[in-house]
C-alpha cells in the first residue's frame, strides 16, 4: 500500500508536506507527552555519577563502592537509551526510582549510601539546571542557524526594491535585504541573551542538601566540575529557594525569541498573500483545506504566533509560582518543571522550521518593484531630497509634497505638472531640474541616497551583513565551547575507569 503524500488536501500542492512542518502543525493533536521525570532520567543518572565520584574522592565511599555504583548507573544509562527502563509511578519520582534500581534491581548494598550528603531538593535542582542548560544550548544553536540562513539569503536581495510598511500601510521604499537584516539583527539580540542566560545558569546547586548544607566533608567544587558547571552556587539556602527562577529566566529568553519569530511569521503571512503577492513559500511548508481545493495556508506561521502567546502564559505562571515563597524548598516549585518543559516542547522547533522556510522561500521581484512605485511611498524621500538640495526646511517640503500627492492622485505617481502646481500654490521659491524629476519615481536612485549606518542602500546593507556575520561568529564561539565542555564532562563521568 502506498501512502498519499497529500493527506487531506488532494492534488493542489506539488510537494509532499515537510516532516518537521507537519509535526509542528499537528502538535499534541496526535502526539503523546512523556512523563516529566522521564525527561530528567539522563540528567539524574549524570548527577548520581558525579555525586558518587565526589563521595569516593572525599573518602565517604570506597573505591570498590564507587566502581560498582558507577557500573550500575552506566548500565542504567544503556537501558534508558535502549528503552528497557521505565519509571515506576509508585516510587514517586526519578530519584527514588534510580536509588531503588541500584539497591534492589542491581542488588548493590552501596546503593543505600548514594544519598549521603544530599537531598532530593538539591538533586532535583541540579537535574533541572542540566535540562535547562541543554535546552538553552540547543535553542542557541538553532537560533544561530536561523540567523546564518537569513544572512545567507540577504546578498541576493540587495537590489530587490520593495515597499516598507507602518501601521500595516505602505510607508516608504526599502529592499528585501534590508528587511532580512532586520530579522537577523533582532535574532542576534536573542542569541546574546541566551549566552548571558547560560553563563548565569551554569552554577551547581548540588551539595546544598535540603537547603542548609551537610556535616559530611563533601567537595562541591569537584562535583560541579564533573557536571560541566563553572562553580557551585554558593549559599545553600538560596540554591534551593531559586527553583523556578532559572526556569522563568530560560522561558523569558524563549519568549523574546518567539516574539521575533512571530514577527517573521506575520511578515511571511502578509507578504505571501495573493493580495500582496511579494513572497512565495514552497508547497511543502503550507497546507490545504479539507473543503476548499484552492487553498495554500501558512499554518506553520500562524502556529508560531500562537505558540508565542502560549510561551508568554507559561512565563507568567513561572513568575507566579515563585512569588512570595518563604526561603527554602516549597512543593509549589514542582510545577515550575512542567511549565518550562511545556514551553520548550511547544516552541523549541520553531527556529529550526523557520530556517528551512527562509532557505526555500523566494521574493517576487517584479511584483515588489511594481508595488514600490505605487501609493506615493517616495514622498518622504522626495521631501528630504528637495530640502537637502535647495536649502529648504523639511517642514516646508513636507507641506509641498502633501499638496503634490493630492494633485497627482489620479496619475498614481508624482508628475512634473503636479509638483509645479504644488510649488506655485505653496509659494516656495523652487525650480525643479530634469534630473530631480527623474529621481522622484526611481526607487533605486532614492535608496542610493541613504548612505548612513543601517540604511537600505546596497553599501549600507552589505556593511550590515558583514557586521552581523562577525557578531554571529563571536556569539557562536562560547556556545560551541560550552557544548564541547558539557559533552566531555558527561563522557568522563560515564567512563569505566
Amino acid at each position: 500500500m502506498t501512502t498519499d503524500p497529500h493527506p487531506v488536501w488532494g492534488k493542489r500542492l506539488s510537494d509532499a508536506p515537510d516532516g518537521l512542518a507537519l509535526a509542528f502543525t499537528s502538535g499534541r493533536d496526535v502526539a503523546g507527552l512523556p512523563m516529566a521525570d522521564e525527561l530528567l532520567l539522563p540528567y539524574d543518572i549524570w548527577t548520581n555519577l558525579a555525586h558518587v565520584r565526589m563521595l569516593q574522592r572525599c573518602g565517604i565511599l570506597t573505591e570498590a563502592e564507587r566502581r560498582e555504583l558507577c557500573r550500575g548507573l552506566a548500565g542504567l544509562e544503556a537501558d534508558v537509551r535502549a528503552g528497557r527502563f521505565r519509571l515506576d509511578p509508585g516510587k514517586e519520582d526519578v530519584h527514588i526510582n534510580i536509588e531503588h534500581h541500584l539497591t534492589h534491581t542491581c542488588g548493590l548494598a552501596s546503593g543505600k549510601k548514594i544519598h549521603t550528603g544530599r537531598s532530593r531538593n538539591d538533586q532535583a535542582g541540579t537535574d533541572i539546571k542540566l535540562y535547562l542548560r541543554d535546552q538553552l544550548l540547543q535553542l542557541a544553536d538553532r537560533a544561530a542557524g536561523l540567523i546564518g540562513r537569513v544572512l545567507a539569503k540577504a546578498p541576493a536581495e540587495l537590489d530587490a526594491v520593495m515597499p516598507g510598511f507602518t501601521h500595516y500601510q505602505p510607508a516608504m521604499i526599502t529592499t528585501a535585504a534590508h528587511w532580512l537584516t532586520a530579522w537577523s539583527q533582532a535574532l542576534l539580540r536573542d542569541l546574546e541573551r541566551l549566552c548571558q542566560d547560560l553563563e548565569m545558569l551554569n552554577r551547581s546547586p548540588l551539595g546544598a542538601a535540603a537547603a542548609f548544607g551537610t556535616s559530611w566533608g563533601i567537595d562541591r567544587e569537584y562535583a560541579a566540575g564533573l557536571l560541566g558547571f563553572d562553580a557551585p552556587e554558593e549559599n545553600t539556602l538560596d540554591c534551593i529557594s531559586a527553583r523556578g527562577e532559572h526556569e522563568a529566566r530560560a522561558v523569558a529568553a524563549l519568549s523574546f525569541l518567539m516574539n521575533h519569530l512571530a514577527t517573521m511569521a506575520q511578515d511571511m503571512i502578509l507578504l505571501s498573500m495573493p493580495y500582496y503577492g511579494m513572497l512565495a513559500i514552497p508547497d511543502r511548508f503550507v497546507t490545504g483545506s479539507s473543503i476548499m481545493p484552492q487553498k495554500r495556508n501558512p499554518d506553520f506561521a500562524e502556529l508560531i504566533r500562537g505558540r508565542a502567546a502560549l510561551c508568554h502564559g507559561l512565563l507568567v505562571a513561572l513568575l507566579g509560582v515563585q512569588k512570595g515563597s518563604m526561603s527554602g524548598y516549597n512543593r509549589d516549585f514542582q510545577l515550575s518543571k512542567y511549565a518550562a518543559m511545556d514551553a520548550f516542547r511547544e516552541c523549541g522547533d520553531a527556529p529550526l522550521l523557520l530556517g528551512d522556510v527562509v532557505m526555500g522561500m523566494s521574493f517576487r521581484h517584479a511584483e515588489m518593484r511594481a508595488k514600490a512605485v505605487q501609493g506615493f511611498m517616495n514622498s518622504a524621500d522626495v521631501a528630504d531630497l528637495l530640502a537637502r538640495r535647495h536649502g529648504l526646511s523639511f517642514r516646508d517640503c513636507y507641506d509641498l509634497l502633501s499638496l503634490a500627492v493630492k494633485h497627482c492622485d489620479a496619475e498614481g505617481e508624482l508628475t512634473r505638472a503636479g509638483m509645479e502646481r504644488a510649488i506655485a500654490e505653496s509659494g516656495i521659491p523652487l525650480r525643479l531640474t530634469d534630473e530631480e524629476v527623474r529621481l522622484f519615481n526611481t526607487p533605486e536612485a532614492l535608496l542610493a541616497e541613504k548612505r548612513h549606518t543601517g540604511a537600505p542602500s546596497r553599501p549600507a546593507v552589505e556593511a550590515m551583513i558583514a557586521s552581523q556575520t562577525e557578531r554571529l561568529n563571536a556569539l557562536s564561539a562560547p556556545i560551541e565551547a560550552l557544548q564541547a565542555r558539557v559533552l566531555a564532562a558527561r563522557r568522563a563521568c560515564l567512563a569505566d575507569d
